[in-house]
Formats: C-alpha cells, structure tokens, sequence
C-alpha cells in the first residue's frame, strides 16, 4: 500500500478557509488523499521510464484526481483546484498530458507530502541473518494490510459473489506462496543480473500476489480486460504482465505449453490457399521454403542467421543474441519495417522502426538484412500478408470500416488488421485446447495468449490429440505445441 503524510499546513489553511461544518476540512482532505493514493498505488504496478525515474515523476491522470478528489465548502469547491489555487498542491506536473498522445500527466509530489510504500521490502531484513520462520512472517505481511491491498484491487470481493459473478469478472490463478517467498529472498539477496528498476517491480509484484493469495486462500485474482483485438488481458498486476522468472515462482512446478512461433504457423495456414489462388502448379515447399524452415528446424534456421548477424566484434552479448534475433522475427511476422531511419510522429517525437529497436547496434542490424535467409523470411511474409489483405477487402469489408482498425488519418491499417485476425484465431484455437484438455481432466491453471500452463506434463497421447484438434478445426497444417518444465524456487533453508 501506499501511504502518504501531508503537512500540518494544509490542513491547517483548509480548516481556515472552511471551518464549518466541523470537521469538514479533515474529511475532504482525507478522501483526496486517498483517492491520490489509490493513483499513486497503481501507478507503481509498472516498471518507472528512465524520465520517471531520474526525476521521481508519477503517471496521474489530474483530471482525473480533480474529478474524484471531492468537493468542499457551499459552492462546491474541487479539492483539487483549492489546493492548486493557494499554492498547497500535493502533486505537481513536469509534463502535462496529452489527448493527442493518449498519455497522462507526469507530475511529482510536492515539498507538502512524504510517501511511504508498505509493500517496500527491506534488504537490510532479509540480509540480517533471519530465521526462516521469521523471513516467512515478514513477506507474508499482516492480515490487515493484505485485506487493504485486495479491497483497493478489488473492491467487490466486500461483498458476497456468486461463482458465475467471480467467473464472469476474473481468473483465479493459484500460487505456490513458498516458491514466491524464496524468489523475493533471491531477488533481493543473490540476483545480480536484473537493473535496479527491474528489481524493484518485481519485488513490488510479488508482493502485491502474496497479498491477495494470503486472504484468496492461495489464489491470486486477475480482472478480466479483453481487447477488442480478440485477446484477453488482465488489469495491473497479472501472470501476463510479469517476468517470466517471477511467473514460474508464482506458479511453481508446472508445464508450459505454448504454440510454436503461433503467427508464422497462423499465416501459413493460408499459404496452400494463395498458392490455390495463383494456379501455377507450384507446392508451398517451392514458395515457402525460408518459412518452413523457420518452422521445421528453428535452431538450425536461427543458428545460421546468428552466425551471419553478429560477428565476433559485435558488442551484443552471445546468451542475448538468440533473443533478439527472436524479437526480430516476430517483429518481422507482424510486418515490421526494413529501413533503418525513423519518422516524426503526430505528437511531434521521434519513432524508431522496431527493427532498430531490437537490433540497436547498426552494424549487426546490417548484416541481418542482409542475410540472404532473412531477405526470404522477409519476401515471404510479405505475400502472405498481402494475400490476406486482399482477403479481407473482398471478404471482410466490414474490417475497414472499423476505427480501432485505421490509421490516424482514417485509412484501414494492414497491420492492425492482420493483427485484429491473428489475435481473434489465437484466442478462438487456444479456447478448443483448453476444452479438449479440460475434457480430460486436464484444468489449465494460467493462460498468457499463445501459451497455457498445467500443473503436470501432459502425456504424448493427449499432447497429439490437442494439436490434431487444433489442425482439424482451423484447417491448418501448422500448429504445433512446445513443452517447457517450470520449476519451483526451492526454500533456502535459513534456519540451518
């Protein structure tokens, strides 16, 4: 939680401007103060920009706080405006947002209030020397504290839901509350690898999990967000949103099951229709053979790409080389850019092509381009993705009309709708896996898009009979599943 004193001043000049009714100053303040909290609280749920951080700024939407902040005095005076007018802001703005950006205010608390954070672990406790027992009493926090985290996340769970309320609302993720205590020890004791800020989210996170899984007996909540684009996503905190280190210490031993690079796999399955549609006699073999390879043989595919891109005096680490050349060609499937400068944007900054995002080092970047594996890879994706777009102006009219599918200035986006198709048959294929598993007895215990996650390994039988429903049901070739053991973090035995 997030708590914050202000000084006495203020309310001392508030109760002068409104002394009557008693006490009315004190409750006005109050509820501002708590609304500004409740900001402050969620705002810290994610990882601080180097802006953010450098100068302790805050993402807060201010008309927002003005809006719920309260009233005061009989002409309805704004807390908010009152403050801002005698110079007693808590809050006060750096960068103001933007309808233009969609973004929010970056603002930073005034001289007037000083923050303290609940959820803050000390390492000084943690490096102490502590027991186990004791180190277990100190992450699980106090009951009271616990149920003011879930009532600020989750304000209905105040009152009595249904199982078709809690259903309907949120997913129920179970947690393996050892694993995650030991994972925020290690984090805070051993991890030398993350950044500072990195660390600080995920022991925040964690944190925030064990909270709700202490009072949930053992389940943390999610509230369902879905996207119009078709996928389902969480509000805050969520297996979704947290690193993958994190999510294996929330959900302890368990198996990953994820579909194997699920958007080339989901265009390919229109590739024996394109090639239908040209009537040259030719077999995807002829025409996809960079694709295929990309999804018969990946680490042969990506080993040669990796010895062509990064040279031995690249300054790219070899364990990160692999994964950016991942970034890099997923970025390429959802129709990343080739050229290398970027663009002025409409809110007046400056917007790198992803590409010069993943690969920064400009020499590496070069030698990726040009590969001549990757020029097919590239070549390759681009058929497929005009073909669809064909597809959809003659089938699918509807999709151009959308707004959520156009570009600023109007006109129908190619990306955002080949990405509006792949997200909405994602998520309608991995709904037929999570049925024919559940038909088994199989429950998942946590979805994260293309992946699903199951407390035990599945077995080759049921592995099979999950990917032939996928193929038969969306009529594609492609879909494959790739198992991943999870394990726990394992208790550091302190005591002994």
């Amino acid at each position: 939680m997030i708590k914050i004193t202000v000084n006495s001043a203020v309310y001392e000049a508030l109760q002068k401007s409104f002394p009557k009714p008693a006490n009315s100053a004190h409750r006005a303040l109050a509820k501002y103060i708590r609304v500004l909290e409740i900001m402050l609280f969620k705002c810290l749920h994610f990882e601080a920009t180097p802006m953010q951080r450098k100068l302790d700024l805050f993402s807060i939407s201010l008309q927002q706080l003005a809006n719920q902040g309260g009233q005061i005095g009989p002409k309805k005076q704004r807390v908010h405006a009152w403050l801002r007018d005698n110079r007693l802001s808590l809050v006060e703005p750096v960068v103001i947002g933007s309808n233009l950006t969609g973004g929010v205010s970056q603002c930073k608390l005034s001289h007037l209030v000083t923050l303290q954070d609940t959820l803050a672990i000390e390492a000084s406790i943690l490096n102490a020397g502590s027991t186990g027992h004791a180190l277990d009493e100190y992450l699980s926090g106090d009951d009271f504290s616990n149920y003011q985290v879930l009532n600020l996340l989750y304000p209905e769970f105040k009152r009595k839901l249904s199982e078709s309320e809690i259903d309907r609302m949120f997913d129920l993720v179970p947690v393996d509350t050892k694993s995650l205590k030991n994972y925020l020890i290690w984090l805070v004791t051993e991890a030398t690898l993350l950044s500072p800020a990195k660390k600080q989210q995920a022991l925040r996170q964690g944190r925030i999990i064990l909270a709700v899984a202490s009072v949930m007996d053992g389940h943390y909540v999610q509230r369902k967000k879905p996207s119009a684009f078709g996928r389902m996503y969480y509000e805050g905190v969520s297996v979704q949103n947290i690193n993958k280190e994190l999510r294996r210490a929330v959900l302890g031993n368990c198996w990953e099951y994820d579909i194997r690079s699920s958007v080339v796999a989901w265009k390919m399955g229109w590739a024996k229709s394109f090639i239908d549609s040209r009537g040259q006699g030719e077999n995807v073999r002829q025409v996809f053979q960079a694709t295929l390879t990309f999804l018969e043989d990946k680490p042969d595919f990506m080993g040669t790409v990796r010895y062509f891109t990064f040279a031995k005096t690249s300054p790219v680490p070899k364990d990160l080389q692999l994964k950016l050349l991942k970034q890099a060609f997923t970025a390429i499937s959802f129709g990343a850019r080739q050229n290398t400068t970027g663009w002025q944007n409409e809110a007046g900054g400056w917007t790198n092509p992803a590409l010069v995002e993943i690969i920064k080092n400009p020499e590496d970047r070069a030698c990726f381009l040009a590969d001549a594996t990757v020029q097919a890879f590239i070549k390759e994706q681009g058929v497929l993705d005009a073909y669809l777009y064909e597809l959809v102006k003659t089938q699918r009219q509807d999709l151009l009309k959308k707004t959520l599918l156009q570009t600023p200035s109007g006109r129908p986006s190619k990306s955002k709708i080949l990405a509006y198709l792949y997200q909405h048959d994602e998520t309608e294929i991995m709904d037929i896996v999570r049925a024919t598993a559940l038909d088994h007895g199989r429950v998942v215990l946590a979805s994260v898009h293309d992946a699903l996650f199951f407390k035990r390994k599945l077995g080759a039988d049921l592995k099979h009979e999950l990917e032939l429903t996928m193929r038969e049901y969306s009529n594609n070739p492609y879909w494959h599943l790739s198992p991943k053991e999870l394990q726990r973090y394992e208790p550091r035995l302190l005591d002994a």
